[in-house]
């Protein structure tokens, strides 16, 4: 029968005990742990064992990362980075599911790190959570790197193994419920896609054979107005975008129409302006500085749109302009915003 393996990474001789722990909790499960040390790892003769153990990482399904006060060996391709480091980048790029630990003493002195790591003596503060404080930034730089990760990011704190049992268990009970119901919704989406599918070639025909009768009658009006329903329909997109981004849940940020002024936005010419330009003149949105982390003091910031329809301004959304850039919602203006006229902008 085949079972998971999970890919226990972490300095070994500070945490031994823990590694030794997660052995067993990791076969209770009836998983495969696959530990350095155990001789779980094959290392091939013509590769560097640290090339080895992250070709293992690859063979696994999910990764158990846990940090304390050491480095740990550099890696041997990159010596900036431990031989950690080497093997979490791989289960990222592997994509399978990552849990983070870290000793909540490397935590606190993270947090100190946090809070002075613009200042000039931030490598001279003693850490004592560190074993050898020439190490200590570059353990603070990697907790940043697993917490600044867009997905899988996740982290732990923990004093002991049980700590780590408890939170495991949950998280792992939490994978099982969401593959059950993942089988669930997708019989459910399969029905309703077929559905859909049904309805989308249905639509295709009506709007072929609208087409066809409209432009029997007077081929070249036909196709100006055509051509003109389409550019409006694009033109609604557009703001659908802005205005609806996909990320928020329907009715958590509810917008005021009686602050949208059509008939102003409409006369506003989006010729020569960018589409964040467009919607800061139109009065939608306007431009503000936003944590690229929410909830961390000393985050960096980004440019982006905040919006100032919305009916409780205390709850509003930002969209950052790089994000709106790389998806539809440029295209949409330079294809379709970009040459309507008033009358087509005022419709949407």
């Amino acid at each position: 029968m085949a079972t998971p393996k999970v890919f226990v990474s972490s300095t070994c001789f500070d945490l031994s005990e823990i590694r030794e722990q997660l052995t067993r909790f990791i076969r209770s499960y009836g998983f495969d742990p696959i530990l350095s040390e155990h001789g779980d790892v094959f290392y091939k003769p013509e590769f560097h064992t640290h090339e080895s153990c992250i070709h293992e990482v690859s063979n696994c399904h999910i990764f158990i990362l846990i940090i304390g006060g050491r480095f740990g060996g550099e890696y041997i391709s990159d010596k900036t980075k431990s031989i950690t480091n080497a093997e979490h980048s791989a289960a990222r790029q592997s994509n399978m599911p990552v849990f983070t630990y870290v000793k909540n003493s490397v935590l606190s002195n993270h947090n100190v790190y946090q809070k002075n790591k613009k200042m000039d003596f931030v490598s001279n503060i003693e850490y004592p959570a560190i074993e050898k404080q020439e190490h200590a930034i570059d353990i603070f730089k990697f907790i940043d790197e697993v917490r600044k990760n867009p997905t899988n990011n996740a982290i732990e704190g923990f004093d002991n193994f049980q700590g780590i049992e408890n939170h495991l268990r949950k998280q792992w009970a939490g994978m099982f419920f969401d593959l059950l119901r993942s089988k669930q919704i997708s019989g459910q989406m399969d029905a309703t896609n077929h559905l859909i599918s049904g309805i989308k070639a249905s639509s295709q025909k009506l709007e072929e054979l609208v087409k066809s009768l409209y432009l029997s009658s007077n081929a070249e009006d036909a196709k100006k107005e055509i051509a003109s329903i389409e550019a409006i329909s694009e033109i609604e997109k557009f703001f659908e975008d802005v205005l609806h981004p996909y990320w928020i849940k329907e009715g958590t940020y509810l917008l005021n129409s009686s602050a949208i002024d059509v008939n102003n936005a409409a006369k506003v010419t989006p010729d020569k302006k960018t589409w964040d330009e467009y919607l800061v003149e139109i009065g939608l949105f306007e431009y503000t500085m936003y944590p690229t982390e929410p909830n961390v003091d000393d985050s960096d910031f980004e440019r982006g749109l905040r919006c100032i329809v919305t009916i409780d301004e205390n709850r509003y959304f930002v969209i950052g302009i790089d994000e709106g850039d790389s998806l539809i919602t440029s295209q949409l203006f330079e294809h379709a915003v970009k040459k309507s006229t008033q009358q087509q902008r005022k419709k949407h």
